[in-house]
């Protein structure tokens, strides 16, 4: 019985470090943009290249990162529940017929968050922990 109520106990405790493991998500953009807050919908059209622009005229730069990150996915999941070959379906299709390029790729938030400061137009993703004064949070990812 004992050894039974242990061995719950370690499923409870492995679940809820699991779910600890998915930090929470934020979209940022450049503190300079001028673009205080988005919609789903506005991140969505930035995103999948159907708005180039900001409300405020500027261009938006999006940046993604790279399939091997796990946070790729996450967003992706979370923003419009589509997995990673679903995205890269979409992309293929749109870079196929010449109508766009997807966004760079990256291979760290650290690199996501650095790339967005360096660009005014720069809008990306990054654990909410990771942002910081250069960078202003305008959608949260809650998983």
């Amino acid at each position: 019985m004992i050894r039974g109520l242990c061995k719950l106990l370690l499923v409870c405790l492995g679940c809820a470090t699991a779910g600890s493991a998915l930090a929470e998500l934020v979209v940022v953009v450049n503190a300079r943009s001028g673009v205080a807050a988005m919609t789903r919908n506005e991140v969505v059209n930035v995103f999948f290249g159907r708005n180039r622009q900001f409300f405020n005229g500027l261009e938006a730069l999006p940046v993604d990162l790279d399939d091997a990150n796990p946070k790729r996915a996450q967003f992706y999941k979370l923003l419009i529940g589509k997995d990673l070959s679903d995205i890269n379906a979409y992309w293929s299709r749109q870079v196929f017929t010449g109508r766009m390029q997807a966004p760079p790729r990256l291979q760290s938030t650290d690199e996501v968050l650095k790339w967005v400061v360096s660009h005014p137009g720069g809008i990306g993703f990054i654990e909410l922990s990771r942002a910081d004064a250069r960078v202003r949070v305008v959608y949260e990812l809650k998983p």
